[in-house]
């Protein structure tokens, strides 16, 4: 490799390092992105790969050289935008999207610099698989971990009478004789998704297959991952059916683990049987006189990339320490451990849920009062981190009282209640539980230095203005307050905002 690769290098290091430090949020909270500690290392070996068969380098010249060096400056104003706007809200997936999007065009244009439109042919795989590390936009990815769950839950209903086993399907859940499984113990099998797509188009280049034959490759995939999925909720039912919900405990990661070897299994034996069809392989691309070569002119471009890439993280951060040394924090609180307040019991949400969510306080706590109501509190808090929303998020109504079953009738606008001098806004919402409904009052609070807010159905404006303003998330609360037994919303409402007080108590900053 010659000495003038080096800024290339290093340039492209800057740009995607960066993209995987803030992506790396999502894998840690999320399972299912979990497989994206993997892209990294395998997008490094298929560029590299790809690099020591590169063609001979035609640098861009003219036209398309201008045009190169016209994207990279267009690039610094969205990036720099995002950069920023990621500092607060680094769970944003429009913002990942644009971001990684960034990434991409800024790496085709410096490979486009340095070697010319057979450099960017040749090279440009490895930066489009690095895109699968990216989060699916919320749409798409609520549908998957909703929809297909639901449905992979009734197929696997339908399928267990076949061995002898009685079960009703609730939403996500299924109800083996006196046991339930929910979405956290039979799994939705969105992971698998995520990680055969990610193993398919590694094998598709491992192999040298035809794009066809890749993007095949990559159903069978899907399809294979569904299915091992459903068969693994058999298994797990039919395993609590004869053993107890003991024996979920026993199975539940072994059977994770077959599902995912199985699913590798079933991609490599397609690999291994179409790689003897010449149809299927792509023509060998050998170096064609230009090794080691690469032009001179990417020099000024690859160092300004780096530049500028310090430049709008290190303005990110201080732009927030700058706009955050004189604000004052809202009044902050919480909600007291039952023994200290002489409350009902507090109990645990569970090694899965606390393993999902990774909260460093949580607990519920259940009572009836002397009308008869039937009360359910869940509070959980995050100290101050930059994963406190990654956690907060999959703790929304929208989506689990939805993955058990429950539909969500109505939701009020943002309305806000006084607890011991503290304004609490939440979301009332009312929901169906069968043949019942039920009244949940909905509080997520963040400790933004200059105020509290609600990051449940926060507009992109509510946004903007907070990142404008500096504030940026310093730890993460919510509550769930149900209310069962009581019919009427306002009456619902009143009683719900009578409780806060009982249950809210102002701490010390």
């Amino acid at each position: 490799m010659s000495i003038s690769a080096w800024p290339f290098f290093l340039a492209l290091a800057a740009v995607w390092g960066w993209l995987f430090y803030v992506l790396s949020g999502e894998w840690e909270a999320n399972e299912q992105y979990s497989y994206g500690w993997f892209i990294p290392l395998l997008a490094g070996w298929i560029f590299w790969q790809r690099w020591t068969g590169r063609p001979q380098a035609r640098p861009a010249d003219g036209l398309l050289r201008v045009a190169c060096y016209a994207v990279l400056a267009l690039l610094l104003l969205p990036a720099s935008a995002g950069i920023l706007i990621a500092g607060a809200y680094p769970d944003w997936r429009l913002v990942l999207w644009g971001l990684a999007a960034a990434v991409l065009i800024a790496s085709v244009a410096l490979t486009c610099l340095a070697g010319g439109w057979p450099w960017v042919r040749h090279l440009s795989f490895a930066f489009v698989f690095a895109m699968v590390a990216v989060p699916w936009p919320t749409g798409p990815e609520r549908w998957l971990t909703q929809e297909l769950s639901m449905l992979a839950a009734q197929i696997a209903t339908w399928l267990l009478p076949m061995f002898g086993v009685a079960a009703m399907c609730h939403g996500t859940t299924i109800d083996v004789g006196t046991e339930a499984l929910g979405v956290d113990d039979a799994c939705s099998g969105i992971r698998s998704f995520q990680s055969s797509l990610m193993a398919a188009l590694f094998l598709g280049e491992l192999y040298g297959l035809r794009w066809g034959f890749r993007l095949f490759l990559v159903i069978v995939g899907l399809f294979a991952a569904y299915a091992l999925n459903i068969v693994r909720m058999l298994v797990l039912s039919v395993a609590v059916f004869s053993g107890g919900i003991g024996a979920l405990d026993k199975l539940h990661d072994p059977a994770g683990f077959a599902i995912l070897f199985l699913t590798m299994g079933i991609l490599w034996l397609f690999c291994w049987g179409v790689q003897n069809i010449p149809a299927a392989l792509q023509p060998a691309m050998g170096m064609d006189g230009g090794v080691g070569r690469i032009a001179r002119a990417p020099a000024f471009a690859c160092f300004a990339v780096v530049v500028a890439m310090a430049f709008m993280v290190g303005g990110s951060e201080g732009w927030y320490s700058w706009k955050g040394r004189n604000m004052v924090r809202a009044p902050a609180w919480t909600i007291p451990a039952a023994e200290s307040v002489g409350a009902p019991t507090d109990e645990p949400l569970g090694e899965r849920v606390e393993e999902m969510l990774r909260y460093d306080t949580g607990f519920q706590r259940a009572w009836h009062d002397a009308d008869g109501h039937a009360w359910h509190l869940i509070y959980l808090e995050w100290k101050p981190s930059r994963m406190s929303l990654h956690y907060a998020q999959p703790h929304l109504p929208e989506q689990c009282q939805t993955m058990i079953g429950r539909t969500i009738v109505s939701k009020s606008e943002l309305r806000r209640a006084d607890a011991n001098g503290i304004s609490i806004p939440y979301y009332l919402y009312k929901i169906r539980s069968g043949a019942g409904e039920f009244f949940l009052m909905y509080v997520v609070n963040d400790d933004r230095i200059g105020g509290q807010q609600m990051e449940a159905g926060f507009t992109a404006g509510h946004r903007i203005n907070a990142v404008l303003a500096g504030r940026r998330n310093m730890g993460q609360r919510s509550m769930q307050l149900a209310l069962v037994g009581e019919p009427d919303e306002a009456k619902a409402e009143e009683a719900m905002r009578e409780m806060l007080p009982q249950l809210v108590k102002p701490v010390a900053r």
